[in-house]
C-alpha cells in the first residue's frame, strides 16, 4: 500500500480525503461510520449556541420568473447542542484518536459568542476550530456565517476574539461569495488564521 498520509497545519493524516462540515458529519455515529471507512479526517457539522431548527422540506425551488429552473439545499447548522456535542467529540476522539477531528464552530460577531463556543468546543478535544463564517444558507439572516466572510474587518475580528481563547489550531472556512477572496484570507491570516 502506497503511503497518502499528509501533514498539515501540525496535524497528521492517514490520507487526504477529509468530510467537510456537511449532512455526513451530522453527528458522532457518521463520522465513526466515515473513519471506520477510511477517510482521514472529518470536520463536524457547525455547533452553535442555538441550534437550527428542523426545515422541511430540506429543498427549496430556484425560480428565475414564474419558472422552476433548480433546487437549492436549505440545510442548516447543526440541529444539536453544543452539551451534545461536547459528549459526541469526546467519542470519536476516544474511538478514533489517530485521526484529526476539527470542530467547526458558528455564531454572530459578538466576542462572548464565539469565545463562550469556542471554550466549550475545545474542551472535548478537537484536533482544530474551523470557523464558520462561510454559510450562506439562513445564517447571513442572522449576522452570521457569509455575513461575516464577506466582510473583512468582521472575519479579522472574529480570529482574534477565538485566537484569545483558543488551545487548538484555528482553520477559517472562508465564503467564495466575494469579489476578491485575498482581502478576507489575509484579514484571517493576519488576526491568527493557524490555516484557511
Amino acid at each position: 500500500m502506497p503511503d497518502l498520509s499528509v501533514n498539515f497545519a501540525g496535524m497528521h493524516f492517514p490520507n487526504p480525503f477529509m468530510l467537510a462540515s456537511a449532512p455526513p458529519t451530522r453527528n458522532a455515529e457518521m463520522i465513526k461510520r466515515a473513519f471506520a471507512a477510511g477517510w482521514g479526517g472529518a470536520v463536524t457539522k457547525s455547533i452553535t449556541l442555538e441550534p437550527a431548527r428542523d426545515l422541511q422540506p430540506r429543498l427549496h425551488p430556484l425560480r428565475h420568473g414564474k419558472r422552476n429552473v433548480g433546487m437549492e439545499n436549505i440545510e442548516l447548522v447543526s440541529q444539536l447542542t453544543v452539551e451534545e456535542w461536547l459528549h459526541g467529540i469526546s467519542e470519536i476522539k476516544s474511538a478514533y484518536p489517530d485521526r484529526p477531528l476539527w470542530a467547526s464552530i458558528i455564531a454572530p460577531s459578538v466576542k462572548a459568542d464565539w469565545q463562550r463556543l469556542t471554550e466549550a468546543v475545545q474542551e472535548a478535544g478537537p484536533d482544530a476550530l474551523e470557523l464558520n463564517v462561510s454559510c450562506p444558507h439562513g445564517m447571513p439572516g442572522k449576522g452570521m456565517g457569509a455575513f461575516i466572510g464577506q466582510n473583512d474587518m468582521l472575519t479579522g475580528e472574529v480570529v482574534a476574539w477565538v485566537k484569545e481563547v483558543a488551545k487548538a489550531p484555528i482553520v477559517v472556512k472562508l465564503t467564495p461569495n466575494v469579489t476578491d477572496i485575498a482581502f478576507i484570507a489575509l484579514a484571517a491570516k493576519e488576526n491568527g488564521a493557524d490555516a484557511l
